[in-house]
Protein backbone atom coordinates (compact mmCIF):
# COMPACT_ATOMS: atom_id res chain seq x y z
CA UNK A 1 0.00 0.00 0.00
CA UNK A 2 2.92 2.41 0.79
CA UNK A 3 4.43 1.62 -2.49
CA UNK A 4 1.42 2.42 -4.26
CA UNK A 5 1.33 5.40 -2.10
CA UNK A 6 4.85 6.63 -3.57
CA UNK A 7 4.44 5.83 -7.35
CA UNK A 8 1.17 8.11 -6.90
CA UNK A 9 2.63 10.88 -5.08
CA UNK A 10 5.33 10.52 -8.10
CA UNK A 11 3.29 10.33 -10.67
CA UNK A 12 0.88 13.04 -9.97
CA UNK A 13 4.37 15.31 -8.94
CA UNK A 14 5.66 14.91 -12.83
CA UNK A 15 2.55 15.51 -14.16
CA UNK A 16 2.03 19.08 -12.40
CA UNK A 17 5.65 19.28 -13.48
CA UNK A 18 4.94 19.00 -16.98
CA UNK A 19 2.06 21.04 -16.94
CA UNK A 20 4.19 23.82 -15.72
CA UNK A 21 6.60 23.50 -18.28
CA UNK A 22 3.96 23.61 -21.09
CA UNK A 23 2.28 27.01 -19.91
CA UNK A 24 5.56 28.25 -19.51
CA UNK A 25 6.41 27.05 -22.80
CA UNK A 26 3.01 28.67 -24.16
CA UNK A 27 3.61 31.64 -22.62
CA UNK A 28 7.13 32.58 -23.34
CA UNK A 29 7.48 35.77 -25.02
CA UNK A 30 10.91 36.59 -27.05
CA UNK A 31 10.26 40.19 -25.80
CA UNK A 32 9.85 39.26 -21.59
CA UNK A 33 13.78 38.30 -21.30
CA UNK A 34 14.53 41.69 -23.56
CA UNK A 35 14.04 43.53 -20.18
CA UNK A 36 15.45 41.20 -18.06
CA UNK A 37 18.52 42.58 -16.98
CA UNK A 38 17.43 45.52 -13.52
CA UNK A 39 19.42 48.01 -15.15
CA UNK A 40 17.43 48.76 -18.16
CA UNK A 41 17.52 46.81 -21.76
CA UNK A 42 20.35 44.15 -22.58
CA UNK A 43 20.50 45.40 -26.22
CA UNK A 44 23.44 48.17 -27.05
CA UNK A 45 22.57 48.93 -30.44
CA UNK A 46 20.36 48.61 -33.62
CA UNK A 47 21.05 47.43 -37.45
CA UNK A 48 18.85 48.24 -39.72
CA UNK A 49 19.88 46.52 -43.17
CA UNK A 50 17.69 47.57 -46.25
CA UNK A 51 17.70 45.41 -49.46
CA UNK A 52 19.47 46.66 -52.74
CA UNK A 53 17.43 47.78 -55.68
CA UNK A 54 18.14 46.34 -59.02
CA UNK A 55 21.57 44.82 -58.49
CA UNK A 56 22.27 47.09 -55.85
CA UNK A 57 24.28 46.94 -52.32
CA UNK A 58 22.17 46.55 -49.69
CA UNK A 59 22.70 49.34 -47.74
CA UNK A 60 22.99 49.29 -43.44
CA UNK A 61 23.63 51.35 -40.55
CA UNK A 62 24.19 51.31 -36.82
CA UNK A 63 21.93 53.10 -34.25
CA UNK A 64 23.86 53.01 -30.64
CA UNK A 65 20.92 55.42 -29.26
CA UNK A 66 19.89 53.41 -25.69
CA UNK A 67 16.37 55.46 -26.24
CA UNK A 68 16.01 54.42 -29.59
CA UNK A 69 16.28 50.99 -28.75
CA UNK A 70 13.86 51.49 -25.58
CA UNK A 71 11.55 52.78 -28.40
CA UNK A 72 11.71 49.53 -30.49
CA UNK A 73 11.29 47.15 -27.82
CA UNK A 74 8.47 48.78 -26.59
CA UNK A 75 6.84 48.88 -29.66
CA UNK A 76 7.32 45.36 -30.22
CA UNK A 77 5.85 44.81 -26.69
CA UNK A 78 2.76 45.45 -28.09
CA UNK A 79 2.45 42.30 -29.65
CA UNK A 80 2.34 38.40 -29.22
CA UNK A 81 4.25 35.96 -30.35
CA UNK A 82 4.22 32.44 -31.15
CA UNK A 83 6.84 30.34 -31.13
CA UNK A 84 7.15 28.31 -35.01
CA UNK A 85 9.25 25.86 -36.48
CA UNK A 86 12.01 27.38 -39.01
CA UNK A 87 11.52 24.68 -41.26
CA UNK A 88 7.84 25.24 -41.84
CA UNK A 89 8.44 28.97 -42.65
CA UNK A 90 9.24 29.92 -46.56
CA UNK A 91 11.20 33.28 -45.23
CA UNK A 92 14.05 33.21 -48.15
CA UNK A 93 12.80 33.51 -51.54
CA UNK A 94 14.47 35.11 -54.06
CA UNK A 95 13.29 38.66 -53.03
CA UNK A 96 16.00 40.40 -50.13
CA UNK A 97 14.22 41.38 -46.52
CA UNK A 98 14.75 44.25 -44.81
CA UNK A 99 15.86 43.66 -41.25
CA UNK A 100 16.25 45.13 -38.28
CA UNK A 101 18.96 43.54 -35.92
CA UNK A 102 19.25 44.58 -31.80
CA UNK A 103 22.63 43.61 -30.51
CA UNK A 104 24.18 43.61 -26.96
CA UNK A 105 27.55 43.26 -25.82
CA UNK A 106 27.94 39.52 -25.12
CA UNK A 107 26.66 38.72 -28.79
CA UNK A 108 23.17 38.20 -28.35
CA UNK A 109 21.06 39.35 -31.57
CA UNK A 110 17.44 39.60 -32.52
CA UNK A 111 16.43 40.16 -35.87
CA UNK A 112 13.25 41.26 -37.05
CA UNK A 113 11.84 40.36 -40.58
CA UNK A 114 9.73 43.25 -40.98
CA UNK A 115 8.23 41.74 -44.17
CA UNK A 116 7.56 38.72 -43.11
CA UNK A 117 6.85 39.72 -39.42
CA UNK A 118 8.81 37.04 -37.76
CA UNK A 119 11.29 37.57 -34.75
CA UNK A 120 14.57 35.55 -34.82
CA UNK A 121 16.32 34.93 -31.33
CA UNK A 122 20.16 34.00 -31.65
CA UNK A 123 19.36 32.88 -35.21
CA UNK A 124 18.02 29.55 -33.20
CA UNK A 125 14.61 30.22 -31.97
CA UNK A 126 11.95 31.78 -34.37
CA UNK A 127 8.74 33.82 -33.39
CA UNK A 128 5.90 34.89 -35.38
CA UNK A 129 3.40 37.87 -34.67
CA UNK A 130 -0.19 36.29 -33.75
CA UNK A 131 -2.07 39.51 -33.12
CA UNK A 132 -1.92 40.94 -36.54
CA UNK A 133 1.01 42.14 -38.72
CA UNK A 134 3.36 44.46 -37.60
CA UNK A 135 2.64 48.34 -37.79
CA UNK A 136 4.75 49.31 -41.07
CA UNK A 137 3.51 52.98 -40.45
CA UNK A 138 4.98 53.22 -37.25
CA UNK A 139 8.14 51.14 -38.33
CA UNK A 140 8.55 53.37 -41.70
CA UNK A 141 8.89 56.31 -39.08
CA UNK A 142 11.18 55.25 -36.72
CA UNK A 143 13.62 53.79 -39.54
CA UNK A 144 13.02 57.01 -41.44
CA UNK A 145 14.04 59.15 -38.12
CA UNK A 146 17.14 56.81 -37.47
CA UNK A 147 18.81 56.92 -41.38
CA UNK A 148 21.62 58.90 -41.09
Amino acid sequence: MKIRAVLLALLVSAGFYVMVQTIKETTFQPTEWLYADQDGTPYSSIIFRQPGLHEQPSVTWKVDQVDEVNRLLHFLQAYEFERVDPDTLQLFDDQPLFTIDLHDDSGNRMTILIEEGILIQNDQLYYEVVNGPLQVDWLMEFIISNKP
